[in-house]
């Protein structure tokens, strides 16, 4: 989407019991047509109250759409795909092993929709299993955007498209009907934003290079796997040179150890250089955000990495409203003081032995040797890691 619509309500949403009950009730409430997609939905409790949700639905005569990844979500359980089609469930998997969409090795539908007789949507990061739900031990971090009002029709195109293997046409007649009637609004407006780098989508990359651009007193990133590349990098110095505060929360804790470690090879820099960063540790970090000068806010599934910029589908809410993007940053500003420990250089130096500089060394470079296997034979230009 290239321009900002005005939407009726915009809301930020919490991994844990804050998302579920609201997904649930979107279910619930849908009278005509529900689109969901997500990367992993899993077949266990917090899965299945989902499930018996959509079959609700169906049994209503709701249009129920749902699409999952075939990677993410291979341990869907074959019985519930049958149980789903019987209910009148129209049911796929993105990408199977033998399929249009896997001649593109790698490409994987990693977004988090959905939408509910195009007036009301759920976007975000987080997937249906129980490790994003409250139980025994927190849910991991995470979060999404309730948006509702005409804007979601965007969305419901955008999952229909994908699930029909449609061109985007629709989409992009539909930005021309919608701006051309926009008033100029001030407040509650919202974009989303695709990545999808193998169809020639690049806006999520190109809005967070253009935020970093434009900042002028603060930006915070909240980022699950976080290896920036060299243009954004030198933003962020470049951003430090001119005054502005620059935070970053990463993972204490992670579901993938050698990403953690990857991640920890850029510390340097970012000490050095005077970037703020923190470890998040009540929980596995999952979240991916971003913060720049309290006025703009952008959630979704995008990853400030090559998987996201280059091979997986992705989509994000960028806000602009001053009470969301408050509301927002005083949440941040609480998970710092309460759930993060900064990393001082002083400490940082203790642990940053030689058995771990080779650690972090290999982690880096393994990742980086792994983007040029995918992604360089599609064209991709040489760009400094």
């Amino acid at each position: 989407m290239k321009e900002f619509v005005k939407a009726d309500k915009i809301g930020l949403v919490y991994s844990g019991n804050n998302y579920f009950e609201l997904l649930e009730q979107i279910i619930d409430e849908s009278n005509e047509v529900l689109q969901f997609q997500t990367y992993i939905f899993n077949t266990d409790e917090t899965g299945m109250r989902i499930v018996e949700a959509l079959k609700r639905a169906a049994a209503r005569n709701v249009l129920v759409y749902l699409m999952i990844d075939a990677f993410g979500s291979h341990s869907f359980s074959r019985h519930v795909i049958k149980d789903l089609i019987t209910s009148g469930i129209h049911f796929r998997k993105f990408s199977p092993l033998f399929s249009s969409e896997s001649i593109f090795f790698g490409r994987r539908l990693h977004h988090k929709i959905i939408v509910a007789d195009k007036r009301i949507a759920l976007t975000g990061g987080i997937n249906v299993a129980d490790k994003y739900n409250a139980g025994e031990e927190k849910p991991w971090l995470d979060y999404g955007i309730l948006t509702e009002g005409t804007v979601c029709e965007y969305l419901h195109i955008l999952c229909e498209n994908a699930y029909k293997k449609r061109t985007v046409t629709p989409l992009t007649l539909w930005e021309r009907s919608i701006v051309e009637s926009q008033s100029k609004a001030t407040k509650k407006l919202v974009s989303f934003r695709i990545n999808d780098w193998i169809k020639n989508k690049n806006e999520i990359y190109n809005s967070y290079i253009k935020a970093l651009k434009n900042a002028s007193s603060s930006i915070t990133i909240i980022s699950s796997y976080f290896l920036p590349d060299g243009k954004i990098r030198k933003l962020l110095l470049a951003a430090v040179k001119k005054g502005v505060e620059v935070k970053i929360i990463l993972a204490g804790r992670s579901d993938v150890t050698s990403v953690r470690l990857a991640e920890n090879y850029l510390y340097d820099f970012y000490l050095k250089n005077k970037i703020n960063v923190y470890e998040w540790g009540n929980s596995v970090m999952h979240g991916k955000a971003m913060i720049i000068d309290n006025d703009w806010a952008t959630i979704g599934s995008y990853n400030i990495n090559f998987l996201s910029r280059y091979i997986s589908i992705e989509l994000n809410t960028e806000v602009r409203d001053v009470v969301f993007v408050n509301t927002f940053t005083e949440h941040i500003d609480k998970i710092i003081k309460t759930g993060c420990k900064q990393v001082k250089e002083t400490v940082y130096r203790k642990r940053r032995n030689l058995f771990y500089r080779v650690k972090t060394w290999l982690a880096y470079n393994f990742y980086r040797l792994l983007m040029d296997v995918l992604v360089s034979k599609r064209g991709r230009k040489k760009t400094k890691q």
